[in-house]
């Protein structure tokens, strides 16, 4: 007889949860110390986090989110910079992808696992919330899921973030200014009209009982789990959280992809350096490209799309360094990684990653 899934309904801020809670229980989930996990976080504060393959200093106003007292980390997962509010909720699913209708891959977890939360919010609040390539759910244009998701070691990390509660908006869009190319594929433009929550659209408060009701719901439609066992976090898995703590809550995790760390202290005169970015289906790409004597010397990937695995991003970069920096020997690189049978980019080409390549040559300053 299969395991029984645990549900676990616990309170964190968003950004303390991502470097902490969720790497260790991914960790006992990958071990086999713990269940296929659902785990329904409220939020108890304001917070950012960033993608890990993000550079705060490209996606974010440091001095904004200090002045403003925004507490900002950057995660252990994929996609982008989002802004969770006290009140709203994450719906985190650690699942083994052995279970016949987990998704082995993000291409096809991002519209499955969707698709089924959409269905929920239609049958129990009766708006029509949509999925949305590639990684959200909208009602009527309006954001009101963003999501990421890591698939590693057997075992997806399915991480749903529900708004519950209005956030300030305007102070959100200050603390994460949105390139226009962002926005180019909506027709909503800017954040307050792209924005949205539960409690609006279902026309009622929503409290934790209510959203522990939607994260068994979540778990039976998607995967036909009904017994999920409430349950609490293990000895271990506490004590691992403090552990991933102190590793990414710090600003050399922070700046880990950022120019400052991996770039600068390469550099020497005659150096160039550019940046491009471009939109893809998956998500933002930028490109930072240092040319020492027509070749690349370094390449940062950064961007808010969802890698598998995760350190692949290191391999592209990698393999772009000592390449002549012109576009067809950098698509040749950028082709031979895509090519390797154990990545998955879901949701963006060769093209999107060689055009912002492509403006980051043109983009070329001397150090």
């Amino acid at each position: 007889m299969a395991e029984p899934w645990r549900l676990i309904v616990d309170y964190n801020s968003y950004a303390d949860f991502s470097v902490s809670v969720s790497p260790a229980v991914e960790k006992a989930v990958v071990e086999g110390a713990a269940p296929p996990t659902v785990y329904l976080n409220i939020f108890d504060s304001d917070s950012i986090t960033v993608g890990v393959n993000e550079d705060p200093e490209q996606v974010l106003d440091l001095e904004f989110c200090r002045t403003s007292g925004i507490r900002f980390l950057r995660r252990v997962n994929g996609g982008g910079a989002i802004y969770a509010g006290a009140g709203s909720a994450f719906l985190v699913l650690f699942l083994r992808t052995d279970h016949p209708l987990v998704p082995g891959t993000a291409k096809e977890a991002f519209p499955y696992v969707l698709g089924k939360v959409a269905d929920v919010f239609r049958r129990r609040y009766g708006f029509p919330a949509v999925y949305r390539p590639l990684n959200d759910i909208e009602v009527n244009g309006r954001k009101l899921v963003p999501t990421s998701l890591k698939i590693e070691n057997g075992v997806s990390v399915f991480r749903v973030v529900v708004n519950v509660k209005p956030i300030d908006t305007e102070l959100a869009g200050r603390a994460m200014p949105m390139p226009p190319e962002k926005v180019q594929d909506k027709a909503l433009k800017d954040l307050t009209s792209r924005f949205t929550w539960l409690e609006r659209e279902a026309g009622r408060e929503i409290d934790a009982a209510e959203l522990e009701g939607f994260a068994r719901a979540v778990a039976e439609h998607a995967f036909g789990e009904t017994g999920l066992v409430r349950s609490g976090l293990t000895g271990p898995e506490r004590r691992d959280a403090e552990v991933f703590r102190a590793r990414y809550d710090c600003d050399g995790w922070l700046f880990g992809k950022s120019r400052r760390t991996r770039l600068d202290p390469i550099l020497r005169p005659g150096d160039t350096v550019g940046t491009g970015r471009t939109k893809a289906v998956g998500g933002m790409i930028w490109a930072t490209l240092a040319v020492r004597e027509g070749r690349v010397l370094k390449a940062i990937m950064n961007g808010d799309w969802h890698p598998r695995p995760i350190d692949s991003v290191t391999w592209l970069e990698d393999g772009l360094g000592g390449v002549e920096a012109i576009p067809p020997a950098l698509r040749g690189a950028t082709d031979a990684f895509l090519a390797r049978p154990e990545v998955e980019f879901a949701g963006v080409a060769a093209e999107d990653l060689v055009s912002a390549m492509e403006k980051a040559l043109l983009d070329q300053r001397t150090v």
